[in-house]
């Protein structure tokens, strides 16, 4: 009797060891901002080399939803998006699916992501480049020469990028703006950069 008992009690112990074993799932938790898009699909898209395999997607439910990413797409740099039709109003964001991690979505004519290290960083860099968008755009729209205050702009925007970039250059974010980003820096920046990353 006493052997029958300790049995169930070994192979309990032995999944709780697997269990912890593995790594902590990645979720993506959206908000919409009406119930408008019920019953649509939402999906993360691996940035590189995305398939019908690598795609993770979830139903929107009222005006939320939730996605649990696979294993093979932890910590992987990646898109939250709609269907196209529906980006006109749906802004898409890039997400970095940091493993463990819960990620907050929101996502709207402009879309945003926090709640984890990187992304927190991704959308610094968004916030960024936004209010670089907003003030060249006013400006351009007045009817005198703002070529100056133009200039002083993108020099602010750049020198906010290497700000970011360089806090950040070990880690993924830091290297994916930096990819993107690059054109903004001058040859003694982006050899500096590509000196300090392993």
């Amino acid at each position: 009797m006493r052997t029958s008992r300790r049995v169930p009690s070994t192979v309990i112990y032995a999944l709780f060891l697997l269990l912890s074993c593995t790594h902590p799932a990645t979720v993506i938790e959206g908000t919409l901002p009406n119930d408008n898009y019920h019953n649509e699909w939402v999906y993360w898209t691996p940035y590189k080399d995305p398939s019908a395999k690598t795609v993770d997607s979830a139903r929107i439910n009222n005006d939320k939803f939730r996605i649990k990413l696979s294993a093979y797409n932890q910590n992987k740099m990646g898109f939250v998006r709609v269907k196209p039709v529906l980006r006109l109003a749906l802004q898409e964001i890039i997400v970095y699916s940091e493993a463990g991690g819960t990620i907050q979505v929101k996502l709207d004519s402009l879309s945003s992501a926090s709640g984890t290290p990187l992304n927190d960083v991704l959308q610094e860099w968004k916030n960024s480049r936004q209010e670089y968008d907003r003030e060249t755009a006013t400006l351009r729209r007045k009817n005198r020469d703002n070529a100056e205050a133009i200039e002083n702009a993108f020099l602010t925007y750049r020198e906010n990028v290497y700000r970011i970039v360089q806090i950040n250059k070990n880690n993924e974010a830091g290297k994916f703006i930096f990819s993107l980003q690059q054109s903004l820096f001058t040859p003694e920046q982006v050899q500096e950069f590509n000196e300090c990353v392993p």
